[in-house]
């Protein structure tokens, strides 16, 4: 299991929820009495341990190919540091952290920016390497979680990790992860 370490003493930090909501704490309270906001604890945990990328292949809506598709689920990879982000968090994916979006899509051709009528907005999307055609409905995988519910709990999505993107600089991830995270229960 992936830890945190404490920033004062030889504990870890664990989720626990205040008064004011989910914060980190020290395991070795009472005695450090050490804490992070939650989106702090998920900066550390990218800047320690990276970003998974994952791939899986479907048929295009549009011409029926087999074409590749790719996202990251920073709230799977989360949870082997606790269980809590398995509670109903929003799910992390392509079209959530610009900066890691914007590497995808260096790296990956069918990663595109497109534009939406239905939302007025652009967004990080994949594309069908063989027409172009957008991969999903209003800025999305169809169902996205076709694989990813499926197999969340059995981690059997590790069989669909490529890659881990590390981040040891995570300031450019720092305004979406707070918007992300502060909205947490």
């Amino acid at each position: 299991m992936k830890r945190i370490r404490c920033q004062e003493c030889d504990g870890n930090y664990i989720l626990r929820d205040g008064k004011f909501g989910v914060f980190a704490g020290c395991s070795n309270y009472p005695r450090c009495r050490s804490t992070k906001k939650l989106y702090e604890v998920v900066l550390e945990y990218i800047r320690i341990y990276g970003i998974g990328i994952y791939r899986w292949d479907r048929e295009c809506w549009k011409c029926k190919k087999k074409t590749a598709v790719y996202s990251y689920y920073l709230d799977y990879e989360l949870a082997e540091l606790d269980e809590f982000f398995n509670s109903g968090l929003p799910a992390v994916g392509l079209g959530d952290l610009a900066y890691i979006d914007g590497l995808l899509s260096q790296k990956y051709a069918t990663i595109q920016k497109r534009y939406s009528n239905t939302t007025h907005s652009s967004y990080m999307a994949n594309t069908c390497s063989h027409c172009g055609a957008l991969q999903g409905r209003n800025y999305v995988v169809e169902d996205p979680h076709e694989i990813v519910e499926e197999l969340w709990h059995s981690r059997g999505m590790d069989k669909f990790w490529i890659e881990t993107i590390a981040c040891p600089d995570t300031s450019p991830l720092v305004s979406d992860i707070k918007r992300i995270y502060s909205q947490a229960p």
